[in-house]
């Protein structure tokens, strides 16, 4: 009896900390009309079938079955069927911590279109990717025992096919935490131009394209607090600034600043700064 026995030799085996965040299938008709977007994670769209057009960054793409989509953290896009009788079909993932890049652009032989924000590639009738992604949505469908490990597997095996049949061209990046993404740019900047409105959770979520539970996870990665927080922070300043230059009373300020009313206001003052909002209208 003969037998053979291989070894593993670790070199530089990938171990990022990448999530699925969710997985959906689509069709697009011709009668329904998506609005210029942008996501702080990563999300890969497969065509199942149909015809359509993605807009992706200052590019417009047309895409039919088999086209795989990579579109990275932060880049404006949109999708739309572009033949009545024919509509767009897509399996799309959404993948946090995760960038896809080139080493040498322009080289990638499966790819029609690459820059650094999306890729494009081709894979005919190639079955794989489809039954990675249908393997997927079954495991989240009937959730088996640790069907978690399970997604993170086969997310995995999904990611090394994409990567092997890129040449190897494409490389997997960890996304970088040491800038804020647009996505928190977005709801920061709003926060400090509307502070004084009624703003919610939802209204936020709603805003940047992200369910709420993103939402705070991201902005409070970037940010160091929840949006909520952010916004309640804000009005405290706001109102510290009122407090020490000018005669409005507390209750008013209160309002001007956005609290629904005097005494939830006082609570959070003190709460945030140590003391009441008289005693520092006194002090300062």
């Amino acid at each position: 009896m003969g037998s053979k026995r291989y070894s593993i030799q670790e070199k530089s085996i990938l171990n990022f900390n990448y999530k699925l965040l969710y997985i959906c299938k689509s069709k697009c008709d011709t009668d329904w009309h998506s609005t210029a977007h942008f996501h702080p994670f990563t999300e890969i769209f497969y065509i199942t079938g149909g015809k359509g057009s993605f807009q992706l960054a200052d590019t417009s793409l047309h895409v039919s079955r088999g086209d795989l989509i990579i579109i990275n953290p932060n880049c404006l896009h949109t999708e739309k069927s572009t033949i009545s009788d024919d509509p767009l079909e897509y399996i799309v993932l959404g993948i946090d911590n995760i960038v896809l890049n080139t080493f040498e652009p322009h080289k990638i032989t499966l790819e029609e279109t690459t820059n650094n924000s999306y890729k494009v590639i081709n894979y005919g009738e190639d079955n794989q990717v489809l039954d990675y992604l249908n393997l997927l949505i079954e495991e989240i469908e009937n959730k088996p025992y640790n069907y978690e490990l399970a997604c993170k597997s086969i997310l995995t095996l999904f990611i090394l096919y994409i990567l092997r049949n890129t040449k190897k061209e494409l490389k997997v990046e960890e996304e970088g935490n040491d800038s804020l993404n647009l996505e928190c740019i977005k709801i920061k900047n709003y926060i400090d131009t509307n502070y004084s409105e009624h703003i919610t959770l939802d209204y936020l979520a709603n805003l940047s394209y992200l369910n709420k539970y993103h939402l705070v996870h991201t902005f409070t990665k970037q940010m160091g607090t929840s949006p909520i927080n952010y916004l309640i922070n804000k009005r405290i300043d706001e109102a510290k600034n009122l407090l020490s230059t000018t005669n409005f009373s507390i209750r008013d300020i209160s309002t001007i600043v956005g609290f629904s009313n005097s005494s939830y206001f006082s609570h959070m003052f003190k709460k945030v700064t140590g003391i009441s909002p008289k005693k520092y209208k006194n002090t300062h």
